[in-house]
C-alpha cells in the first residue's frame, strides 16, 4: 500500500498505540479503533497484519481495565516512513500527530549521531539514542506531555495495571528509529560482522562493560566552559597584558549549575556530589579536546590540577580563530559582559550631494547619490578617531569607550570591505525593503541601510504617497471625476513629479482611461499611449469627449507618420506598432508612456516587452485591470518597466520572491513583495465600499448542463487513447499530449461538431447547445441583450449559424476583423439594434464598452479566472444601470466540472499568489491526471 492510501485507510478515526520490543528494532504501532476496540470481521487496515493486543483502557464506569483489542500492526520501518512525511494538516487521530513529532525528534537525533551501542535488557546487540544534552532533554518532556494516554497505554511491571510511562515510551521509539536506520546488508559487510550492523539479532551480553565504557566516554555529566576574563581595565591598551581564562564546569542535566575548576580541586567531594564520580575524567577528556583543536590551550595539560591558563595577545587571536572548532566539540567560550560580541553593528547610509541648485529626484538621482558606511556601537555611531583605532588595530580585540571589542577575521574583513556602488534603480527597493539584498551586498550578506538629507526627504515622499488625496479636475477636461478618480489623478501626478512611474491597476469599468486624460491634462504631455488595436478608436473617442482641445494623433497604418511633437499632443499606437517603429518613437522626448492593458507585455522576454522598454520618457504608467493573470513573473515585467530595477533582476526576483511565494505561500517574501510594490501600484475593485455603489449587482451562476450520448462516446473514447499515449511517453512530448487532451476535451464538451471540424448539423448534439438557446429564448422574451464568449472563434461561428437558423438576429466579433468592423458591431450593440453579440474571448476580453447587455454567457471555460472576470467587466463597469447576469456552462462529471472549483480556490488567491495558468495540469502524473479527466458515471 503507498504512502497516500495508508494514510487514507488510517483516517482520523484510528489511534496508534507504541508497542515496545527487545531489541528495539523489533518495536510496532498498533492501530486500533477506540470506539470499536473488538475490532471489525475484515483487517482494520488493508495488507497490515491483523493482531490481539493488551492495552489499559478506561472502564466503563471509573478506573481503568486490562482489555485486548483488535488491531492492525504497523512495523517500525512503514511507520517511520508514513510518520516522517505526515504533513500536519493531516486529518488523522491525535495520537499519530502525536507520534510523528516523536519520530521526526528521534531522525534529527540520529542525523546529528547521536547514537551509541548497547547491550539490551535481554542481551541483544542494539543502539540507543544517546548522548542526550539538557535541551534534548527538554525536548523530551514535552513530547511525553504532548502524548496522548492512548499513545502510551500498554500495561507496565509485573502487575500490569498501570500504563507505560510517557517518557519512558518516548525514549523506547527514539531508540526503535536509532536501532532501525543504522542497519543495513551493506554495513554488515562492511564490518565483516553482524553484530551491531545486521537486522538480525546477536546475543552480546559479554560487551556490557565495553558499552558502558563507551557510554561513559560520550555521556559526560558535564561540559567544559572557557571564562574570557580581560586585562586590568585601567590600562587594556598595554599588550603585556594578558587575558585570563578560567577553566570551568557546567553541568548537562541542569545548565544554570556552574563551578570552578579550582572548586573541583579544592572540594572535590563537594562537586563530586552534585556532578557525578566521573567529573574529573570529564574535565580533563573536555581539556584534552580543546587542547586538539585550539592548540593554545594546551600548556594547562601539564599542570596535574588544571584551573585556567593566562593568553597573550597573539594567543588570544589563536584562540578567536578557533571558536567554531570549540563550539562543534561542545566547548562554551563565555565573554565578559563588556565585551561586544560578535563585532560591531554596520549599515549603509545613503544620501545625496549637492543638486546644483535643482530639486533631488529619482530622475536626477544617479548622478547625486552617495552611499557610505557607518558602524555603531551599541546604536551610537563610531567617530572617525575610533574608527581610526580598530583600523589600526593588530589583535582580534581592541578596547573603545572603555569595553572590548572583538574582532575575528570575517569581522576584519567586513570592516575592511569598501562601501558598494548603487544607482538609484538599486536604492530605492533597498530603503523600501530596509536592507541591501544578498546578491548586492559585499560578501554575499544582507546590510542594512537608511537615508538621510534630501534622499530621505525623496523616500519619505515614496512611502507617504497619499492615496486619500484629492487632485481637482484640470483646465480642459469636460468631465467631472468621481471622487476615487479624483484620488487616482492625485497618487499618479504625485507619483510623477518624483520622476517615477506606476501601474493603475482599478477593476475594469472604473474609468482608468478617464484618469490618464486628466493626468495628460495636468502635465500638458506630450503622452504616448500603446493599447491593443482594438481600443485605438476607444481611445480617440474619449479624449474627444473629455479633452476636446487636445490634439490627438494616431501613429497606426501601413502609411503611418509622426509629425514634430507639441506640449499637449496625444498620440495614440499599438502594441504591434511599437514592436516594428520602437527606435522611431525613441527618438522623441516623451513626458509620459501609457501602456494600456499592460498585460499585453506581460512576458519580460517577448519583442513586445522588450521594444516598449526602449522608449525614453519622464515617467511611465500601466493601466491593467488584472496585474497578475498566471504567475508573478507577469507583475515584474509590468512593475519593472514602470519603476525600473524595483524587484532587482529578473532571476533574483524569481528565486528570492516568485517562487517563494507561488511555490511555497511564504509569509515573509509575500511582505516584503508587498512593501516593495504597495507605492507603486493602486488597485480599486468595484466591490470596495464607496468605489461605485451605483454600480447595479452581478448575479454569477454555473449552469451544469449533461452531456449527450455522441459526447460521451467522445469523451470516453478521446480520454482512453490520449491517456494510454501519455503514459508511454515524458518531458515535452507528455507535457504536449497533456495540453492537446485538454484541447480536444474541452472542444468535445462545446459541441462535437467543433471537435470534428463540421459544419453540421447542429440541433441536438450539445448539452450545452441546449442550454444556450434556453438563455437566449429567456433573454430575448424578456428584451434583453447578451453576450456569449467563446475562447475558439470556430465555436463562435457555430453559434452564429445556429443562432440565425432560428431567426436570432445574432454576430460575433473576433480579432481577425477589422478596426472600424468591430467598432461598428460594438455601436450596434450599444444602440439596441443587435440584441445578441458572440465575442472570442481574446479579442472581446478587453477594453469594449458593452454596458447594453443584461446577460454575459461564458460558453466555454478559459482556465484563469482573471481572464473571464475581463471578459464580464464588458458589461458590468461604470455606465452600466441594468443588473447583469454571469453564466458559465458546465458540462458535467467532465474536467470542466473539476476545474470549476478550483478556479473559485484560485479566484479567491489571486490577490496574493497565482497559479501556473494551465501548464500545472501537465505536471500531474498519470493517475491524478485520469482523476482529473476521466469521465464520471454520474456525467452519463
Amino acid at each position: 500500500m503507498e504512502h497516500d492510501d495508508l494514510l487514507a485507510a488510517i483516517g482520523p478515526d484510528l489511534a496508534a498505540t507504541f508497542v515496545p520490543v527487545d531489541p528495539a528494532r523489533g518495536s510496532w504501532f498498533a492501530l486500533w479503533d477506540p470506539q470499536h476496540p473488538g475490532g471489525l470481521l475484515a483487517p482494520i487496515v488493508a495488507d497490515l497484519k491483523p493482531v490481539d493486543v493488551e492495552l489499559i483502557l478506561p472502564a466503563a464506569e471509573r478506573g481503568t481495565e486490562l482489555v485486548t483489542v483488535t488491531a492492525s500492526r504497523l512495523p517500525m520501518p512503514r511507520a517511520i516512513d508514513l510518520l516522517a512525511r505526515l504533513p500536519r494538516s493531516a486529518p488523522v487521530h491525535p495520537t499519530i500527530h502525536a507520534w510523528a513529532a516523536v519520530v521526526r525528534a528521534a531522525l534529527d537525533l540520529v542525523a546529528r549521531g547521536r547514537l551509541l551501542p548497547w547491550v539490551s535488557p535481554e542481551g541483544w546487540d542494539t543502539w540507543r539514542v544517546d548522548p542526550l544534552d539538557h535541551d534534548h532533554l527538554l525536548h523530551v518532556n514535552a513530547l511525553a506531555a504532548a502524548l496522548p494516554a492512548l499513545a502510551h497505554c500498554r500495561p507496565s511491571g509485573p502487575a500490569r495495571g498501570r500504563i507505560l510511562d510517557p517518557t519512558h515510551v518516548v525514549r523506547s521509539c527514539f531508540d526503535a528509529v536509532g536501532d532501525r536506520m543504522v542497519r543495513s546488508p551493506a554495513a554488515a559487510d562492511a564490518a565483516n560482522s553482524p553484530i551491531f550492523s545486521h537486522r538480525n539479532p546477536t546475543r552480546v551480553r559479554h560487551l556490557r562493560p565495553w558499552v558502558r565504557d563507551v557510554a561513559t566516554l560520550h555521556c559526560a555529566s558535564s561540559g567544559l566552559v572557557l571564562q574570557m576574563h580581560p586585562p586590568d581595565r585601567h590600562r587594556p591598551s598595554d599588550d603585556t597584558e594578558r587575558w585570563h581564562v578560567v577553566f570551568r564546569l557546567r553541568s548537562q542535566l541542569d545548565p544554570s549549575l556552574i563551578v570552578d575548576s579550582a572548586d573541583l580541586w579544592a572540594s572535590s567531594s563537594e562537586v563530586i556530589e552534585r556532578f557525578g564520580d566521573q567529573v574529573e575524567i570529564d574535565l580533563l577528556a573536555a581539556l584534552r579536546r580543546a587542547s586538539i583543536v585550539c592548540p593554545v590551550i594546551a600548556p594547562a595539560l601539564t599542570h596535574p590540577e588544571p584551573t585556567g591558563i593566562f593568553l597573550d595577545g597573539e594567543q588570544l587571536d589563536g584562540l578567536l580563530d578557533r571558536l567554531d572548532d570549540l563550539a562543534s566539540i561542545g566547548v562554551d567560550v563565555r565573554w565578559p559582559s563588556e565585551l561586544v560580541s560578535p563585532t560591531i553593528e554596520r549599515q549603509l547610509v545613503a544620501g545625496t550631494g549637492a543638486p546644483n541648485g535643482g530639486s533631488v529626484s529619482f530622475t536626477n538621482l544617479n548622478d547625486l547619490l552617495t552611499v557610505d558606511w557607518e558602524f555603531l556601537l551599541d546604536g551610537l555611531r563610531l567617530t572617525t578617531a575610533e574608527l581610526q583605532i580598530i583600523s589600526e588595530a593588530k589583535r582580534g580585540v581592541v578596547p573603545i569607550r572603555g569595553r572590548w571589542v572583538r574582532l575575528d577575521s570575517a569581522a576584519r574583513q567586513r570592516f575592511m570591505a569598501p562601501a558598494p556602488k548603487l544607482s538609484a534603480a538599486q536604492i530605492l527597493p533597498a530603503l523600501l525593503a530596509g536592507e541591501l539584498p544578498s546578491d548586492e551586498g559585499p560578501l554575499g550578506e544582507r546590510i542594512s541601510i537608511r537615508a538621510e538629507g534630501d534622499l530621505a526627504d525623496l523616500f519619505n515622499a515614496v512611502t507617504e504617497l497619499d492615496v486619500g488625496r484629492s487632485q481637482a479636475e484640470p483646465a480642459g477636461l469636460v468631465a467631472t471625476l468621481r471622487p476615487y478618480q479624483q484620488r487616482g489623478l492625485a497618487w499618479m501626478v504625485d507619483i510623477c513629479d518624483l520622476g517615477l512611474g506606476g501601474c493603475l491597476a482599478d477593476d475594469m469599468g472604473l474609468g482608468k482611461t478617464i484618469q490618464i486624460l486628466a493626468l495628460h491634462a495636468h502635465r500638458q504631455g506630450p503622452t504616448l499611449v500603446v493599447c491593443p488595436t482594438s481600443l485605438i478608436a476607444n481611445w480617440e473617442r474619449e479624449a474627444a469627449t473629455f479633452l476636446p482641445d487636445t490634439n490627438v494623433l494616431r501613429y497606426h497604418g501601413p502609411n503611418r507618420s509622426l509629425p514634430p511633437l507639441k506640449p499637449g499632443d496625444l498620440v495614440v499606437t499599438t502594441y504591434g506598432v511599437v514592436r516594428s517603429d520602437a527606435e522611431q518613437l525613441a527618438q522623441r522626448s516623451w513626458d509620459l508612456v501609457v501602456a494600456d492593458e499592460a498585460q499585453h507585455a506581460k512576458n519580460p522576454r517577448s519583442r513586445t516587452a522588450k521594444a516598449l522598454r526602449l522608449i525614453p520618457s519622464t515617467c511611465r504608467m500601466a493601466l491593467t485591470g488584472t496585474p497578475v493573470e498566471n504567475r508573478l513573473s507577469e507583475l515584474w515585467s509590468i512593475i519593472d518597466w514602470a519603476v525600473p530595477g524595483l524587484f532587482g533582476p529578473f532571476e533574483f526576483f524569481r528565486r528570492t520572491l516568485s517562487t517563494p511565494i507561488e511555490r511555497d505561500s511564504c509569509p515573509i517574501a509575500t511582505r516584503r513583495l508587498h512593501r516593495l510594490v504597495q507605492p507603486f501600484l493602486l488597485r480599486r475593485k468595484k466591490s470596495d465600499p464607496g468605489i461605485a455603489p451605483e454600480l447595479p449587482p452581478k448575479t454569477e451562476r454555473n449552469v451544469i448542463v449533461p452531456l449527450t450520448a455522441e459526447q460521451v462516446s467522445l469523451y470516453q473514447a478521446t480520454t482512453k487513447e490520449t491517456l494510454q499515449d501519455v503514459q508511454d511517453h515524458d518531458g515535452l512530448v507528455r507535457h504536449g499530449l497533456v495540453l492537446k487532451l485538454l484541447t480536444c476535451l474541452k472542444q468535445i464538451t462545446n459541441h462535437p461538431a467543433q471537435y470534428l471540424g463540421e459544419a453540421g448539423p447542429l440541433p441536438g448534439r450539445s448539452g450545452k447547445l441546449t442550454a444556450l438557446d434556453e438563455l437566449v429564448d429567456v433573454a430575448l422574451d424578456n428584451d434583453e441583450s447578451m453576450l456569449i464568449f467563446s475562447q475558439y472563434v470556430t465555436m463562435g461561428r457555430l453559434l452564429v449559424e445556429h443562432l440565425g437558423t432560428r431567426g436570432v438576429d445574432v454576430e460575433i466579433l473576433h480579432g481577425g476583423q477589422p478596426i472600424a468592423a468591430r467598432q461598428a458591431l460594438v455601436d450596434r450593440f450599444q444602440a439596441g439594434t443587435l440584441p445578441i453579440l458572440v465575442l472570442s474571448l481574446k479579442a472581446g476580453g478587453t477594453g469594449l464598452n458593452l454596458t447594453a447587455a443584461s446577460h454575459v454567457v461564458h460558453y466555454d471555460r478559459w482556465w484563469n479566472p482573471a481572464v473571464e472576470d475581463q471578459a464580464t467587466d464588458r458589461a458590468h463597469r461604470i455606465g452600466q444601470d441594468k443588473s447583469v447576469t454571469v453564466h458559465r456552462l458546465i458540462t458535467e462529471g467532465t474536467v470542466e466540472d473539476r476545474v470549476a472549483e478550483l478556479l473559485e480556490q484560485k479566484r479567491s488567491l489571486a490577490d496574493r499568489v497565482i497559479g501556473t495558468g494551465e501548464s500545472w495540469i501537465g505536471s500531474l502524473d498519470d493517475d491524478e491526471l485520469a482523476r482529473l479527466v476521466m469521465l464520471e458515471v454520474g456525467g452519463q
